[in-house]
């Protein structure tokens, strides 16, 4: 595991994230893409950027309803 944070529910997503990558880039220069889901605005994107690392937004396919696991995502989320 490289970097884990836990926030309040009410954190916004894009805040954390942020601080997140701020965290793996530091630790590590291995890391060179993160997963997130649609939660995850622009600011994250551009910020991946400028420390290195590629942000991939995995989006739902709109057809579907009720829980469907994300291909990618899902390997993160279940654990």
């Amino acid at each position: 595991m490289i970097a884990v944070d836990a926030v309040p529910a009410s954190a916004h997503e894009n805040a954390v994230g942020i601080a997140l990558l701020d965290k793996v880039a530091a630790d590590t220069d291995a890391v060179e893409k993160a997963l997130v889901d649609q939660g995850f605005k622009n600011a994250v994107v551009a910020h991946g950027e400028k420390v290195g690392i590629g942000v991939e937004v995995v989006e739902r396919n709109p057809p579907q309803t009720g829980f469907v696991p994300q291909a990618k995502r899902w390997v993160v989320e279940r654990a």
